[in-house]
This record gives C-alpha cells, sequence and structure tokens, in this order.
C-alpha cells in the first residue's frame, strides 16, 4: 500500500517538501534562519510597501507617517456649480436684437456666479 502526500520530509531528513499549507500556531518559532526587517518606506527610501507603479491617470500622492502607515489625502469637497436662469433660444432678426439676447444671458451668468460682475 503507498500513500501520497503534499508535505513531506525525504528519506534521511535532509529535505521537506511542503506542497500544501505550512500553518504557524500561535507561540511557534522558527530557528536557523533570519528575515530582514522591513523599515517604514519614507520620501527618499523604499520600504516594506510594494505597489505598482503609478499611470498616468493616477494623480493622488500618498503619505506615510512615522510609523510606517500609509495615508491617501480626502478629495476636497467641490462645491455644486450653480445653474444660471434659463435664457430662451434668440429670436432675433436683426443684429440689434441678438445684442439685447446676448446681454441678457451673460446677466443670467454673472447673477448666478458663473462670471464675474462688470
Amino acid at each position: 500500500m503507498s500513500y501520497n502526500t503534499k508535505n513531506y520530509t525525504e528519506q534521511g531528513g535532509e529535505k521537506t517538501v511542503i506542497g500544501g499549507t505550512l500553518e504557524f500556531k500561535e507561540g511557534a518559532t522558527i530557528t536557523g534562519v533570519t528575515f530582514p526587517d522591513l523599515e517604514p518606506a519614507t520620501e527618499t527610501t523604499l520600504g516594506g510597501i510594494k505597489a505598482e507603479a503609478k499611470t498616468e491617470d493616477e494623480t493622488v500622492p500618498v503619505r506615510i507617517d512615522e510609523e510606517g502607515f500609509l495615508f491617501i489625502p480626502a478629495y476636497p469637497v467641490v462645491p455644486e456649480i450653480p445653474k444660471a436662469e434659463n435664457q430662451a433660444a434668440s429670436t432675433a432678426e436683426d443684429a440689434e436684437a441678438l445684442v439685447t439676447d446676448f446681454n441678457e444671458l451673460l446677466a443670467k451668468l454673472k447673477a448666478a456666479g458663473l462670471m464675474e460682475s462688470d
């Protein structure tokens, strides 16, 4: 009878193969191996955070505090753009009437705050 397993130690104990999950329970220790400390990233030094490079469309910078926490600034709240009073389509039949209609439009834009006053 044979038995296949994903995790095993080869004959003689020189090699252990992990093909499944290796789980370390609370309180477990690992000896004989060292892991580098991951320092927090700074403005000039790459640290323990890996990310893809930004694209042309990405414009929000991030910051890392002295404890290594990553922060993304909040987007500013954009105020609602005011709406100007409706301007009816011009029915002017001469230049003088068209100027009148146009000046009405300018007055409405200024009143709504979409254009600086004279």
